[in-house]
């Protein structure tokens, strides 16, 4: 899983940019897209994917461990559909890799799925 700060580092390398902006740009991405979903429902990245905010309504429920009635409050339900281009570039490797190899960079090899360190068992 990659975190924030892993995404921030990449935005700046393959941007060719100063980390400090590379956070404000993905800060601003983020409140963008977050704007976009609480405005509209629905955001459509093509060859990325499409983001769905849901409306649920209040629903009654049981509590499995007493049997009492509950009452779950209505909430936001978000799903996210990846696009086809997205999906293959996960099914096949590192989306970074084939950016580069398209620009004519040399490509690096993901490492997916290959131990790094190997340990020994007692």
């Amino acid at each position: 899983m990659s975190s924030r700060e892993e995404l921030i580092e990449k935005f700046a390398k393959e941007g060719n940019l100063p980390k400090r902006n590379a956070a404000v740009y993905l800060g601003i991405l983020l409140e963008v897209i977050q704007l976009i979903l609480a405005r509209t429902g629905e955001l459509k990245l093509p060859g990325f994917g499409t983001i769905k905010a849901k409306d649920v309504p209040e629903r009654q429920g049981v509590n499995p461990l007493t049997g009492k009635e509950v009452t779950f409050a209505p909430g936001v339900r978000l799903s996210f559909k990846p696009g086809r281009p997205l999906k293959e570039a996960v099914l096949q490797g590192s989306f970074m890799a084939k950016a580069r190899k398209a620009r004519g960079a040399k490509a690096e090899k993901p490492n997916v799925g290959k131990a790094t360190k190997k340990t020994k068992r007692k």
